[in-house]
């Protein structure tokens, strides 16, 4: 009985802010609505499942929790052990086997509840922008135990081996949802060639974002690299950009935040571009085989739309490439796209307005670098 109190209290907290945002750009005047016909039903409708997932998730842990601790005291008191009830790495670690067997598909659902909320919303908010959105999760509903789990483990492997998993359609071409051994946007590997990158064997993507806008193809994508081994270290997790735009750059210029790149075998041929502003100066360092266009592409305005991505993220070691016809960038950055806690009620309009924002924020990077004649009157 208290799911509508909460369903009314999250959906009106932030209609302020949603009528803010819809207001902020036309494409987001039809946003009111899509939260309050499409998502506040769909969200209401899954929120008993939500409490039942987590309270079935943490009434099994606790009982696997209890159950090792029952048997450490036990086991303590017979003198079969003697001792054993204080040996606290030794219990803590049975609590944690305990509860990964006997809650784990429990959780297993839970998060995949979440997985499942993010498509939902982040794609209701890409929507009018007619961009696309993909978890690039796994979905792991149907499984309900460690012998369904191993079914669909199975499948996965045996589509990845043949080449036939679930596939995803971006503007660059067609990829495996599920192997990470190839990138889902061209910017991993350019950023990858130009040194851009710490050495790393391991990659992961996640919340692929794809789409145009006025004549420019893009792809936005999560991307955690690391390091093989006993040691293995995360080198990188953040956002990559990579932007298409339908005229080619002059030259090649490479920037990135100051104190962190040094021009090295992959900057042969660039030269140290002095920038306009000597605020921006101290902040980046700047190579590029062609002075002019460099100082004109990275010009105040646009290097202030690059660091208010940085800035809202919560980013740092901002870096990019620009030559040909394209623009790809990496902000080092947590989780984003996430669209809320799976702990807190789902009707909340806060999830959707986040994710509004975010994604104007990626118009702006985008329209603040289409200055070209061929651009005009298209935004």
């Amino acid at each position: 009985m208290s799911a509508l109190p909460e369903t009314d209290s999250g959906a009106s907290a932030s209609v302020p802010e949603l009528a803010a945002i819809a207001a902020s750009r036309p494409e987001f005047e039809q946003a009111p609505r899509i939260w309050s016909e499409v998502l506040v039903p769909e969200l209401a409708r899954r929120e008993l499942d939500r409490r039942a997932s987590i309270n079935r998730a943490v009434r099994n842990s606790v009982i696997a929790a209890l159950g090792v601790l029952v048997i450490f005291i036990a086991l303590h008191i017979a003198g079969i052990m003697d001792g054993l009830a204080f040996n606290f790495p030794l219990m803590f670690f049975s609590m944690f086997v305990a509860v990964a067997l006997f809650a784990g598909i429990a959780w297993a659902r839970v998060f995949n509840m979440k997985s499942q909320t993010k498509q939902l919303i982040l794609s209701a908010a890409c929507t009018p922008l007619g961009f696309k959105y993909d978890t690039l999760h796994p979905n792991l509903e149907g499984v309900e135990d460690f012998k369904s789990l191993g079914g669909r483990l199975s499948d996965w492997m045996k589509y990845h081996n043949s080449g036939g998993g679930p596939k995803v359609q971006t503007p660059f071409g067609e990829f495996e949802a599920l192997n990470g051994d190839r990138a889902p946007t061209p910017a991993y590997e350019i950023l990858k060639a130009a040194g851009l990158f710490r050495g790393h064997s391991k990659s992961r993507f996640e919340d692929l974002i794809t789409g145009e806008r006025a004549g420019a193809k893009f792809a936005l994508v999560e991307a955690t690299l690391a390091t093989s081994g006993k040691n293995s270290t995360t080198v990188f997790k953040g956002i990559l950009v990579h932007i298409e735009y339908p005229e080619r750059f002059l030259g090649r210029t490479l920037m990135a935040r100051s104190g962190w790149w040094k021009r090295g075998r992959n900057a042969a041929g660039l030269k140290k571009v002095d920038l306009v502003s000597k605020e921006l100066q101290r902040a980046f360092t700047v190579y590029s085989t062609d002075q002019v266009e460099a100082r004109a592409l990275l010009s105040p305005d646009r290097m202030e739309r690059l660091i208010a991505l940085e800035r809202h993220f919560s980013g740092g070691k901002l870096r990019g490439v620009f030559e040909d016809g394209h623009m790809s960038l990496a902000l080092e950055a947590g989780d984003q796209f996430e669209a809320g806690s799976i702990f807190k009620p789902l009707v909340d309009a806060s999830r959707f307005t986040s994710a509004l924002t975010e994604l104007g924020l990626v118009c702006d990077l985008i329209d603040g670098f289409l200055t070209r004649d061929w651009v005009k009157g298209r935004l």
